[in-house]
């Protein structure tokens, strides 16, 4: 592996890649800002053990160069730092970069278990809620442990049951073993059981066990997972919800960084926390049974109609069914009233709107069909406990 000699002096950037989904998105992060500011000098490795190469290679050596992406070899690391060469890493939030003089790209495990236990709480039907591990190891990764105890702490701040925490793999990687220790512990407790899993691949693998046991989802268990990851999340027996991450904008802030440290910039803080977007909601927490045509409906005509104001009335009409009816079965059925959801779709239409830096506040209310503007602030800073600007404000903050 060798540097294009053809400028002596243009920096380069190496993107270390991952195999996993968000370790993917970080890196398209990392390209797309490459491609927006037509820096053009930035090399993909498929792992951090192409590094060594570069680090002997003269030419390499000769000119300005950063790292950024999943580098955690400590043998590397100190390398790295012996060489003064600025680095961007993306992986756990331990400090490990910032002692070598770089930067440390992290998802922010806390808001992540807020948002779990405030999307769980949200639809107000849960008898007590969960938490699932995979492997035993991971109670000493920071990860793990922050996104367990948010979750935790928020369920008692909601007044929500928790149930404890399971690991999946426990003293051998017996499938049979592992299904029927999550067989014991899902059976004997609460149904229904709300299970908030510490990501993708853990919450599909109680998806099967669920299936096994004869437990439908979501009805008598709501599983929850994190990444987002297809691969996993809809290859379930019924696919999963799942925590959505901002990976990509932390890989856009990720080398904006290195280029400003290439620069000789000294960067203004040694810690970038990537939090929670949004949860992506799939069929193992979605309240609306299918078999509820009513409900399955009014929740179809309220998504549709999200970026305008609707009234409960119009939404009955919409399904053909009385108010009365339709109110009492939705609320059985979702944990939600009528207005609630319909509250719930259009702020989540005005979050992905907030998303977009070059729409004024009076636009996004417009586009969400809000014509009075402070009833939409009201609204906002209800559910979030802050206003729109200072919502924004904290996402751009990834910049």
């Amino acid at each position: 592996m060798k540097c294009d000699e053809s400028d002596k002096n243009a920096p380069w950037v190496f993107l270390v890649a991952g195999g996993y989904e968000q370790e993917r998105r970080f890196s398209e992060g990392v390209l797309r800002e490459a491609r927006d500011r037509r820096f053009l000098n930035v090399m993909t490795l498929g792992h951090e053990d192409g590094l060594p190469f570069i680090l002997k290679d003269e030419r390499c050596r000769q000119r300005p160069f950063a790292v950024v992406g999943y580098v955690h070899d400590r043998k590397i690391l100190r390398e790295l730092e012996r060489r003064a060469v600025p680095c961007v890493l993306f992986g756990k939030p331990d400090g490990t970069a910032a002692r070598r003089g770089g930067v440390v790209c992290a998802t922010d495990n806390r808001a992540i278990g807020r948002m779990a236990a405030d999307y769980f709480a949200g639809q107000r039907r849960y008898a007590a809620a969960a938490y699932l591990e995979t492997v035993p190891w991971r109670d000493a990764e920071d990860w793990a442990r922050e996104r367990r105890e948010a979750f935790e702490a928020a369920l008692r701040d909601h007044g929500l049951a928790y149930a404890g925490v399971h690991v999946l793999i426990r003293g051998g990687y017996s499938p049979l073993l592992m299904r029927d220790r999550f067989a014991a512990f899902a059976a004997a407790l609460p149904k229904p059981l709300a299970l908030f899993a510490c990501n993708d691949e853990a919450a599909r693998y109680a998806a099967l066990c669920c299936a096994g046991m004869g437990l439908r989802l979501p009805e008598d268990v709501s599983i929850l997972g994190v990444d987002d990851d297809p691969a996993f999340c809809e290859t379930a027996p019924v696919s999963i919800s799942s925590v959505a991450l901002e990976t990509v904008r932390l890989g856009r802030s990720a080398l904006s960084v290195a280029l400003a440290m290439l620069r000789g910039e000294t960067p203004d803080r040694t810690m970038i926390l990537c939090p929670p977007s949004h949860v992506a909601e799939r069929a193992s927490t979605s309240a609306a049974p299918l078999e509820d045509l009513f409900v399955g409906r009014a929740v179809d005509f309220i998504s549709a109609n999200a970026d305008r104001a609707l009234s409960v009335d119009e939404v009955a009409t919409a399904c053909g069914a009385s108010r009365r009816y339709l109110e009492r079965r939705f609320r059985a059925l979702t944990g939600r009233t009528i207005l609630e959801t319909i509250h719930a779709k259009r702020l989540a239409l005005v979050e992905d709107l907030l998303r977009r830096p070059r729409l004024s506040i009076q636009a996004i209310a417009l586009r969400a069909g809000f014509v009075d503007l402070s009833s939409l602030c009201s609204l906002f800073r209800r559910a979030h406990g802050c206003s729109m600007r200072a919502w924004r404000k904290a996402r751009r903050e990834l910049r």
